[in-house]
């Protein structure tokens, strides 16, 4: 196995530039120097909030879907 560059030096400059074209290079290294991938869903995205206030309409519709829930 070859000796690493050091970091900064032109051949590792290179090696850096190579590894962040290729998408399986860059997972494997990042893997390797102990950086995790996105731990999931980081803003809101669909259904974080609600588009429109009308509680009514919302509420109608729920009613119509799942049935009246006795309040008790």
């Amino acid at each position: 196995m070859t000796d690493i560059p050091k970091k900064g030096s032109k051949e590792w400059i290179r090696n850096e530039k190579i590894i962040n074209n290729n998408p399986h290079l860059k997972q494997m290294r990042d893997k390797a120097e102990g950086f995790s991938g996105k731990l999931g869903q980081t803003h809101g995205g669909k259904g974080s909030a609600r588009r429109n206030a009308n509680e009514d309409a919302y509420a109608e519709g729920w009613d119509r879907i799942f049935g009246k829930k006795d309040k008790k």
